[in-house]
Formats: C-alpha cells, structure tokens, sequence
C-alpha cells in the first residue's frame, strides 16, 4: 500500500516538476522581437537575403482576419529593389507566425 501512495504521488508531482512549455516563451516576448527572430531565422535558412538580418521595423499593427486576431509586423530593407522592399510578418494571437513574404507594399 505504501508503494501504491508513492508512486501516485509521483505520477501527480511529474508534470509540475517537467520542462516549461516553449510556447509561453513566445507570449512573453514584444511582437516586433518574435517577429525578428523569424526573419533572422528566414535568412539562417536562406529564405531571405542576408541583408534582411539588418531591416529596420517599420511599425506593428492588429488586425482581424476570418475572426482571428493577428499582429502584423512590418520591415523595411533599402538595400532590395522596390518590389521586395518591404516585409510584413503575420502573427496569430498565440504569438506564432502565420506568414512572412516581401512585397512592394
């Protein structure tokens, strides 16, 4: 009987003593830095010229698509030509990233 309080005690204590969830990570960080991590991340994984690790945040802004909150967070890189200059980073209300794309606008 001792062993069986042991090892429920054990089974209940195991989730609290296990490794954060790296999601609240993401909740915890501004918009615009998860938003630039992706791009440096998009650039490691030679999606983006190099030259985007150095783009300047333009601005944040929320929007509503389908129901969903999303924050939008957009770059700007003079050194590309005009039809990719600018970036905009979507990110859905769990602080995850939707969507990344250069675009004239």
């Amino acid at each position: 009987m001792k062993y069986a309080v042991l090892a429920v005690a054990a089974l209940i204590a195991a989730p609290a003593a296990a490794h954060p969830d790296h999601d609240e990570e993401v909740h915890n960080q501004a918009p615009a830095d998860v938003a630039r991590q992706h791009v440096v991340r998009m650039v490691t994984q030679s999606k983006l010229a190099p030259s985007w690790s150095k783009a300047k945040v333009q601005g944040t802004s929320e929007r509503t698509t389908n129901g969903a909150r999303q924050t939008v967070v957009t770059f700007t890189n003079p050194t590309e030509p005009a039809a990719r200059r600018t970036l905009h980073v979507v990110m859905g209300a769990d602080g995850k990233v939707v969507s990344a794309e250069p675009s004239a606008r």
